[in-house]
């Protein structure tokens, strides 16, 4: 069985470590970049790319060649929080067709892109995203965007830290207790009202059939470690925040998920974040394209 591994990552502000003084160093982000290098992906999802754009993009394309792949960057970021999300690829798998830039109604524009698998095959919207932090309606609208994607000549397969949470109704960890937290500013940023957590975000995507990649696997397969927490994996961000949750997500079109084989969540000591990365079966992957356009998104997951 040949298969199509696929990874996601949020590598805080892209491994810079601040030495306080208005300097620093990127000790974590070659350090990140060795161990991913690692992992056979086909496609890497990156978040926080905040260097990389900088002395003429040189970190992407450091990137490109520690990893054998090759890169795109979100073509802007926001002043206040300049960390654009990308994309890696390994070309000999996914044949770029176009790019497909987005900046309006963004906290963080996605990389986006779109490829094909065989050459016969249904395009498929690759995408790199990261919802907004601050407020629950700004990750609606985005999430919003997001189901526009979707369509019968266009699957899709994303990856990213959605700044929100699964009502899935099966995860491992239970939501933090808002009223109790240090943080204050957390509880608003995450919640509508300060006490109903925000799982809009999943409950958006999952109505028109973008679905939760790590739920599938813990339903569907029984691997119910899909759906281990992925951040902060900083305890001092925990003891004012509440425990880890599972914020980072991998998201297909539905007609997709039985070429799932496997789902993993790896913390590393590089980022508050974890990496996560699904295993797939290639000629299952080819035959969900196939279906894609005529399947009916009305149903639930085939399996």
């Amino acid at each position: 069985m040949s298969v199509i591994t696929i990874g996601s990552y949020n590598v805080e502000h892209d491994g810079w470590t601040s030495d306080g003084r208005g300097g620093g160093h990127l000790d974590k982000w070659y350090a990140a970049h060795e161990e991913l290098g690692k992992i056979p992906f086909d496609i890497l999802f990156r978040q926080e790319m905040t260097h990389s754009r900088e002395n003429g993009k040189r970190l992407l394309f450091e990137a490109e060649r520690m990893l054998a792949m090759r890169g795109f960057l979100a073509p802007s970021e926001t002043k206040e929080s300049p960390n654009p999300p990308g994309i890696f690829i390994r070309p000999d798998t996914f044949r770029v067709i176009g790019e497909w830039p987005q900046e309006n109604d963004w906290w963080h524009a996605p990389c986006a892109i779109q490829v094909k698998f065989a050459e016969h095959s249904t395009p498929i919207h690759r995408a790199s995203v990261h919802l907004g932090s601050r407020a629950p309606e700004r990750r609606q609208i985005e999430a919003r965007s997001i189901t526009t994607w979707n369509r019968r000549n266009l699957a899709v397969i994303m990856g990213g830290d959605f700044n929100s949470y699964s009502n899935s109704g099966i995860e491992l960890q239970a939501f933090p207790s808002w009223p109790d937290l240090l943080d204050r500013g957390h509880q608003e940023h995450r919640t509508r009202g300060g006490v109903e957590t925000d799982t809009e975000p999943d409950r958006i995507l999952t109505a028109v059939g973008l679905d939760d990649v790590a739920v599938h696997a813990a339903r569907h397969l029984g691997q119910l470690d899909a759906l281990a927490p992925t951040a902060s994996l900083h305890p001092e961000i925990t003891r004012r925040q509440g425990p880890r949750q599972r914020i980072d997500q991998q998201r297909v079109s539905r007609a997709l998920l039985p070429a799932l084989r496997s789902f993993t969540v790896v913390p590393l000591p590089f980022s508050d974040h974890a990496l996560t990365y699904s295993v797939w079966d290639s000629d299952e992957l080819l035959a969900g394209l196939e279906r894609h356009p005529t399947f009916d998104y009305r149903h639930s997951t085939p399996v």
